[in-house]
Order: structure tokens, then C-alpha cells, then sequence
């Protein structure tokens, strides 16, 4: 890799793995990603991946991201927005808001996961009763607001903890 990183986040994306945010080892916040190629045993670096993206605490949560259809997402926690990433331009689209609040532990009280050919939102609601929901929506790059669903039959009279360490969604 061009940088050394910490706190940061990888995915594999149309063939190539893919590593961005996190923070080098004065804990300045990066703009820029990287792809590794495996056909030619190289990284590319990519300037300014993240510079959009709005860091408002050094305690804040590495980027929540999420791969469905060969489609880079992302939750941006500070706006509760759904973005799209564009690969070919290195822009990041609003596709949506989120309807949980992801702003409030700055980013680690949210699950946000690709399940199949959907994207799962698990957090607390923004009602005053701060109740847990699970939404998921079937993501398209094309759509300029993605509606999620609140799924009912998902963790039903279960309460998580406000600050989510690690999350894994398994289905069969």
C-alpha cells in the first residue's frame, strides 16, 4: 500500500480489494483509498475517495460501508445519509436518508451490512422512545432516494445496546 493506516475499511469491489478511511500515525483522518489489483500485484491510490465526508469527532466511527450488486454504499453517519459510490468519477451520491439515528454515538451505535441484494440499517429510531428497528431496502445506484422498510419480523421486542462493538449477518 502507498499509506500506512489504521481504523480503516476494506471491500471487495468489481474484481479489486479496496481500502480507505482510517488514520495515519498521528491520527490525521484520510481523504484517500486504494485498490489492489491481483492481476498485476499492485496498488493504485485514490485521491481524496473521502473528501466529502464530514469527520466531527476524533472518536468517530471508520466509514460504514456496504457491497451489494458490485455497488459500493456508505453511511454517512453525521448526515444520517445514504450514499452511492460512483467508481469511474470517485464521487459519493446522496441516494437517501437513513430513518434511525446514526449521528448519536458518532457512528457506532448503527449496523449497516449488505445481506444478499440488500442493505440492513439495525439502530434506534429517532421517536422519542429510542426503540430499536431494522430497516432494509434493494439498493439501485439510479434511484435518487432509497426508501427503506422497516422490517418488523426482525428482532422483535429485542434491545440492543446503544454503542453496537462488531456486527456479523449470517442468512441461509
Amino acid at each position: 500500500m502507498h499509506k500506512a493506516r489504521k481504523f480503516s475499511l476494506g471491500c471487495f469491489l468489481r474484481g479489486k480489494f479496496y481500502v480507505f478511511g482510517g488514520r495515519d500515525d498521528n491520527d490525521k483522518h484520510f481523504t484517500c483509498g486504494e485498490s489492489y489489483d491481483e492481476t498485476t500485484d499492485s496498488w493504485e491510490l485514490i485521491p481524496d475517495m473521502l473528501k466529502d465526508m464530514t469527520v466531527i469527532a476524533h472518536s468517530q466511527s471508520p466509514p460504514l460501508i456496504a457491497v451489494v450488486d458490485d455497488n459500493l454504499y456508505m453511511l454517512q453517519t453525521t448526515l444520517n445519509e445514504l450514499r452511492v459510490y460512483d467508481i469511474n468519477t470517485n464521487i459519493w451520491k446522496k441516494v437517501g436518508v437513513v430513518p434511525v439515528s446514526a449521528n448519536a454515538a458518532f457512528g457506532w451505535g448503527i449496523v449497516f451490512k449488505s445481506m444478499g441484494n440488500r442493505l440492513l440499517v439495525i439502530g434506534t429510531s429517532h421517536s422519542w422512545h429510542r426503540k430499536t428497528v431494522v430497516h432494509s431496502c434493494r439498493p439501485s445506484p439510479d434511484v435518487e432516494e432509497q426508501h427503506l422498510e422497516e422490517t418488523k419480523h426482525w428482532c422483535v421486542g429485542a434491545e440492543l445496546p446503544q454503542f453496537i462493538y462488531n456486527c456479523c449477518v449470517m442468512f441461509s
